[in-house]
């Protein structure tokens, strides 16, 4: 193990040596602050980077959403007069128009009470199907109560039947509904039947015509329709199921168009936030040194100013009054209002005027559907928006080169502040040796003086 140099402190020259060592090698480590502002500055752009990437990614998507075939599937609307009878839902295209409908019975299960037997000794009760074949086994030990017998029976896989103790009598009930829902038990437990109500269909009828079904949910008496039957109509009467016209479904379209501004101005934020973040002239606070460090970028300037244009651009093949952004509601909105400026207007945020985009949709929904991109083989807004947003998103794109670009900075920095520090080190060792040796050197010789003045002496 190696000794340390002594370190005399002055104790000779009576010179602080310390103290200077510490000063020398604080004006040798001021271009370290220079390499440490740089890895801050640049871990403030990955950052600012990686936030954009994260909102050109959402911004793809909502993008995408506006020409996706799942958008712009039609839709209709299905309607009950009185939804305490039959609430009604669409599964497909249905036929448009206006129906009568009556609730003629509810589809009900079979129902049995049953005496309880406790058993003497172990065995089993059996269920059986309506014709008499073994459904499934109950194992109940002697001595076994109701209660037991509920708890097994509501246990076990392949009964399909619910059991429940109502004053000591066993009462089994089908777990499905509709004439077919019979059952039988014997065998251990199983007494005397002392009531059965038998399953029963439902029925519905619409336009005069009876449709008979096991169960209360019916999906097959009308193309594209869904029946969940609630209550018996009165005999005579009907209610009224009504079936809009195929079209568009407006709320669907609204929510992603309102989904596609969002995205687009937390693009624009961020995008601004970071052009117009001044920097801070002989910064010294951590977060001031890191203060406009994209500060009016060439790269975020081109990437924003491309897609406003894209934006306000006509969509080239429309005719007529739709045939941009705008046309159906989707704008930067006037850049003064009432005198004030509108900052947001000014940085190029968008704004969607709903009136306006439902009726477009209203009056050419085919058109509107073109002009966002939703239609096959015709290039959109999406589609031009599209090829734009990828010159700056994903992997290919410039905010990515830029992020792989500072990463590889950040490195250099690293690799340069080790060197730098390595360096300082050695600098500060030798120092210390030349005092120590200074100090040593003035020590003997103040040594030999005295031993010089003491011979002469006597």
């Amino acid at each position: 193990m190696s000794t340390p140099p002594i370190q005399m402190s002055g104790l000779v020259s009576g010179l602080d040596t310390a103290s200077i060592i510490d000063q020398l090698m604080a004006a040798e480590k001021i271009p370290r602050t220079k390499i440490t502002n740089d890895q801050a500055i640049d871990n403030k752009k990955v950052s600012i980077y990686n936030d954009l990437s994260t909102k050109l990614t959402a911004l793809k998507t909502a993008n995408d959403d506006l020409s996706s075939a799942l958008t712009w599937i039609d839709t209709q609307t299905v309607e009950s007069t009185d939804t305490t009878k039959f609430t009604v839902s669409r599964t497909g295209g249905a036929p448009p128009g206006g129906y009568d409908v009556s609730v003629d019975q509810l589809a009900s299960a079979e129902r049995q009470t049953w005496s309880f037997t406790s058993p003497t000794a172990d065995g089993q009760m059996v269920i059986n199907n309506a014709d008499g074949t073994p459904r499934s086994t109950v194992d109940l030990r002697a001595g076994a109560t109701v209660d037991d017998a509920v708890s097994a029976i509501n246990g076990a896989t392949g009964g399909n039947l619910y059991a429940v103790n109502v004053n000591g009598s066993l009462v089994l009930s089908a777990k499905t509904t509709g004439a077919s829902s019979g059952f039988s038990i014997s065998g251990a437990g199983a007494g005397s039947q002392t009531e059965r109500i038998a399953g029963t269909n439902a029925k519905l009828t619409i336009n005069g015509t009876q449709y008979e079904r096991e169960s209360n949910t019916i999906k097959d008496a009308m193309p594209g329709v869904q029946f969940v039957l609630k209550g018996k109509t009165a005999a005579g009467t009907t209610e009224a199921l009504t079936v809009g016209s195929p079209g568009p479904d407006k709320d669907a379209i609204t929510t992603k168009v309102k989904a596609f501004v969002s995205a687009y101005n937390d693009v624009v934020t961020a995008g601004r936030g970071a052009l117009t973040d001044t920097p801070v002239v002989n910064a010294t606070a951590a977060d001031d040194i890191v203060r406009g460090s994209l500060f009016g970028d060439s790269g975020l300037n081109d990437m924003l100013s491309s897609f406003r244009s894209t934006i306000s651009a006509a969509v080239p093949g429309l005719s007529g009054t739709l045939r941009s952004l705008a046309d159906i509601g989707i704008s930067t909105g006037a850049s003064t209002s009432g005198g004030t400026i509108n900052q947001d207007a000014l940085d190029g945020k968008l704004t969607l005027d709903e009136t306006k985009l439902s009726t477009a949709l209203d009056a050419d929904p085919l058109t509107v559907r073109s002009l966002l991109g939703g239609t096959a083989n015709v290039n959109g807004f999406a589609q031009q928006f599209r090829n734009v947003l990828r010159n700056y998103q994903g992997s290919t794109g410039l905010i990515q080169a830029r992020i792989t670009s500072t990463n590889s900075d950040l490195s250099d920095l690293a690799a340069k502040l080790t060197t730098f520090d390595a360096r300082m080190d050695s600098k500060q060792q030798l120092l210390t040796k030349q005092f120590t040796a200074m100090e040593t050197a003035m020590a003997n010789s103040q040594a030999a003086g005295s031993k010089l003045s003491s011979f002469t002496a006597s």
